[in-house]
């Protein structure tokens, strides 16, 4: 009897995939194609270059978390400039003693690299906007790119998990396009652990990888959760104060 594709594995097909599944291809080539899980995928090449599909909602998805990504970090670069330009400078991003990123940027945590945070974030943005581009142009990628795409969510979750507690902890400030960068940054990881689990790329059990692509929302709004309590308590005392 021919597979029926389930709505998770249905939600894993690109554009042009579910319209060869709906004009009646095969549609256990189809999810296949899709970048089903590996033990219903055919041997077509080495490992690493097999094609994997994906909505175009979570291209889209992509793109808009890419775009802000960026726009949060060119918005840190300029002020970086003109704190180097004119050390006393007023920041749009000073917002009060608690909610400010000029005293972020010239310290060691701000150049973790050698270089600006932010010129790494918007190098890591800009190649996802690629990603989501072609995703959501209902186009394939290799399995060697999901890879990376997990792979780069997962240091971005690092990264924002240790400057969180910098923040916190030696800072004593958030900065807003920081906070920019990481509330884009949990759905665009969470979604893309979702669906490369569900497309097999993550080498996960059937049954596992449509469990982490059913509870993506619900691992965003738990880190989400996370996030804000640990700056309400964190802060406390500091807004009842400004209040």
């Amino acid at each position: 009897m021919a597979h029926v594709p389930t709505e998770a594995e249905i939600d894993a097909m690109s554009d042009e995939e579910l319209e060869a599944y709906l004009d009646g291809s095969d549609p256990e080539r189809a999810q296949d194609e899709a970048g089903g899980p590996p033990e219903h995928r055919e041997a077509d090449g080495p490992v690493w270059l097999r094609p994997g599909g994906a909505p175009r909602s979570y291209g889209w998805l992509l793109v808009v978390g890419s775009v802000l990504g960026i726009v949060a970090s060119w918005e840190l670069i300029r002020a970086q400039i003109t704190l180097l330009r004119e050390p006393l400078a007023e920041l749009t991003c000073d917002v009060n003693p608690l909610v400010s990123c000029g005293d972020s940027l010239n310290v060691w945590q701000g150049n973790l690299l050698g270089v600006p945070n932010s010129f790494v974030g918007a190098m890591a943005f800009a190649a996802l906007l690629v990603l989501g581009l072609l995703l959501a142009s209902g186009r394939s990628l290799p399995r060697w790119m999901w890879w990376g795409m997990s792979a780069g969510c997962l240091g971005g979750m690092v990264f924002v998990s240790w400057f969180l507690g910098q923040s916190l902890l030696v800072l004593d400030k958030l900065c807003p396009f920081c906070m920019l960068i990481w509330a884009v940054t949990i759905p665009v990881s969470a979604a893309t652990w979702g669906q490369a689990a569900l497309g097999g790329h993550l080498g996960l059990p059937r049954a596992a990888a449509r469990r982490l692509h059913a509870a993506r929302w619900w691992l965003a709004g738990a880190m989400y959760l996370v996030v804000i309590v640990l700056v309400l308590v964190r802060f406390w005392d500091a807004w009842a104060a400004m209040l």
